[in-house]
């Protein structure tokens, strides 16, 4: 294996792994862009490595597969740590599970197979966005209001816009209003009660001084 083909094939896996990452970014999940790259390019230099040790060895075949093996259970640990839970729910599955295909397309990347590695991004991609909205326009879903009170009613609207945004939410009935000293900031949206969990998460805000859900 030529030190060009060796390149063109870390290349193939940046820019795969980049692009399946820029979803993950995109939606502000906890492995995002670099993470993904890594995970892919990585995965990639150890087929390819575990090649240059083999080549022409007898075992070469039974060694590339131990060595697929071993990347995949790896990245297990570090699927685990992206997955959270809280109250009784369970999120983060779907990027623990992105990266665990991420590590097999490095492998595929690594191994030689361009074409399949194209369409399996292609797929991973898909799934990710396509089937994303599907999931979220026919789940079932129910109403929920929250009320914050906060000092710092503009910082904290402008950080739930920026989450729901991110979540693909949309927020209903967002309102302002003072109280005092404080602010009070409400509105609804429509959700599973999956994603409602995950925003609930995310929004821990130290500027919240108060929560109310309805």
């Amino acid at each position: 294996m030529s030190l060009i083909e060796i390149a063109l094939r870390l290349i193939l896996a940046i820019g795969l792994g980049g692009l399946i990452g820029l979803e993950r970014e995109t939606r502000e999940k906890p492995a995002g862009f670099r993470t993904n790259i890594l995970i892919c390019v990585g995965s990639a230099m150890m087929m390819i490595l575990s090649g240059l040790v083999f080549q022409g060895k007898e075992t070469m075949g039974r060694d590339l597969t131990r060595i697929a093996a071993g990347v995949i259970t790896g990245i297990g640990f570090i699927g685990a740590g992206t997955i959270i839970q809280a109250r009784g729910i369970v999120f983060g599955l779907t990027t623990a599970a992105t990266l665990w295909a991420v590590a097999g397309l490095g492998l595929v990347v690594g191994a030689g197979f361009y074409l399949p590695a194209v369409i399996f991004a292609l797929l991973v991609i898909i799934t990710l966005i396509l089937f994303g909205k599907i999931e979220e326009k026919f789940i079932k879903k129910q109403l929920y209001h929250y009320e914050l009170k906060t000092k710092k009613p503009r910082e904290l609207a402008i950080h739930i816009k920026k989450l729901a945004s991110s979540m693909g939410i949309t927020l209903e009935e967002l309102q302002l209003t003072k109280e005092d000293k404080l602010s009070a900031i409400s509105f609804s949206f429509s959700s599973s009660k999956e994603r409602e969990q995950e925003f609930n998460h995310r929004l821990l805000d130290e500027k919240i001084i108060e929560l109310r859900i309805d």
